[in-house]
């Protein structure tokens, strides 16, 4: 039975608000009016990224953003027609979700912005919204298909072309990304453009240029006083791919940069976590990894934070941790559709529903043929007993030349299995190289089977 500690409450919301909510549910008692355009709506060549749902800006307050989703609940009631106001009431939801990692927020707002687009199909705004929306619920093809729609009726709409090449990014379409970006870069550059270089260069296997890139665009952020939270992810993205080279000292001052710019950003902190670890300090990347998911309890942070006890010694904690994935895992479909990959890679790393680990993420591969979702797919064969079925997938997720230790990881403990020892034992050697502490159940086993 899971302990009643930080855990539950912000999960179990999820099911509350996906059964409560209505669009036009609220009588507005409260409520006060806003100035609902660009106050409420980042625009998605702006803001930083795409962000997945279920990620949380941080521990913030939220009364404002209710308030105003009341004032247009109550406006709806008053008058259903207005496409504007469903597209306003859309654009609040989608903050909330952004501000609170509650994936249902994200669900009313795509029906939000369908009402607005049904009421009037020529409201661009509402169906960048939808697209913008659907790539972060991610809905891929669905997102791109919007994007393209929108473009056939308004060239213009530059936020259609960051859609089509965020979603295309993420199915592992490089050539229609990157020929995106470049048309943002020619038509809206700025940082959150070069942001979007930054992601390909790393894919790409050229990390230090991808790092270079996102100094750039914090300082630009900065001196362009973008917003806080914007210059905060890329303080952290340049922390991230640091880690990713074993520059432990350089992404910790990333991560506390995005802090000291955003307090209680979650990414950030559990980047510090993942620092801590790196460092031997256990007990203090225990500590940052509490906090993180107190803000916003993402599977792949509870799994972490798991791992970090179970290295402790601690298993009953790391197995309230473990009970918690497996917890968001039944939710609803929404939540499936969103974490299935986290889902596939936890189930697969701890031995828990091995065979359930190949079925999502094989299904997934169908339409997201990333090189990640292809490490998915080979790490969940491998440890459902399917070795020789694991090294294609697992050869493939290494084609662009990504230096990620977690995916040398896999590869090398693919072949070992297969009886590939110098393909595999290099592989491992160059996993730890890169990271000597990029994962704790990971860096571990590597050693291990290296005889370390």
């Amino acid at each position: 039975m899971l302990k009643k500690r930080f855990l539950l409450i912000p999960i179990g919301a999820v099911v509350v608000a996906l059964l409560s909510y209505r669009l036009a549910g609220f009588d507005g008692a409260n409520s006060r009016p806003n100035r609902p355009a660009a106050a409420v709506v980042q625009d998605p060549v702006t803001q930083p990224g795409l962000p997945a749902a279920g990620t949380a800006i941080g521990a913030a307050d939220i009364s404002d953003t209710d308030s105003r989703i009341s004032f247009w609940q109550a406006r709806i009631k008053a008058n259903p027609k207005s496409d504007a106001q469903y597209q306003y009431l859309g654009q609040l939801f989608a903050l909330k979700g952004r501000q609170t990692g509650d994936v249902a927020q994200y669900a009313l707002a795509t029906q939000a912005f369908e009402k607005a687009i049904e009421l009037f199909p020529g409201n661009v705004a509402a169906r960048i919204g939808l697209a913008v929306n659907l790539v972060t619920l991610h809905r891929w093809s669905d997102a791109i298909d919007q994007g393209k729609q929108i473009l056939q009726s308004d060239l213009r709409a530059i936020g259609a072309v960051a859609v089509i090449g965020d979603a295309s990014l993420e199915i592992g379409d490089l050539d229609t990304a990157r020929a995106a970006f470049e048309t943002l870069r020619q038509k809206a550059d700025g940082p959150s453009v070069e942001s979007r270089f930054a992601r390909i260069a790393f894919l790409t296997g050229k990390t230090d240029q991808a790092i270079q890139i996102l100094d750039g665009a914090a300082q630009s952020a900065a001196d362009l006083n973008g917003s806080l939270e914007e210059q905060a992810f890329y303080h952290y993205s340049a922390g991230e791919y640091r880690f990713s080279k074993g520059d432990v000292d350089g992404a910790e001052r990333e991560f506390e940069s995005a802090l000291g710019t955003l307090p209680n950003y979650y990414l950030a902190l559990a980047g510090r976590g993942r620092v801590a670890f790196a460092r031997g300090d256990v007990e203090g990347a225990i500590g940052f990894y509490r906090a993180a998911v107190a803000i916003i309890p993402k599977p792949e942070l509870l799994a972490y934070l798991g791992d970090l006890y179970a290295v402790k010694g601690d298993q009953a904690d790391a197995e309230e941790q473990y009970q918690a994935v497996e917890f968001i895992a039944k939710l609803s479909e929404i939540q499936a559709q969103v974490f299935n990959r986290e889902i596939a890679l936890f189930e697969a790393t701890h031995h828990r529903a091995t065979a359930h680990a190949v079925e999502i993420a094989v299904a997934e591969l169908e339409t997201r043929k990333d090189i990640y979702g292809y490490d998915a797919a080979a790490w969940a064969l491998y440890n459902d007993n399917q070795a020789d079925k694991a090294l294609a997938p697992a050869q493939r997720a290494q084609l662009l030349g990504t230096q990620d230790p977690k995916l040398l990881y896999h590869l090398g403990m693919i072949e070992l299995a297969l009886g590939r020892a110098a393909d595999g034992q290099g592989h491992l050697r160059d996993a730890l190289a890169l990271n000597p502490g990029f994962d704790p159940l990971g860096a571990a086993a590597a050693r291990q089977a290296l005889g370390q």
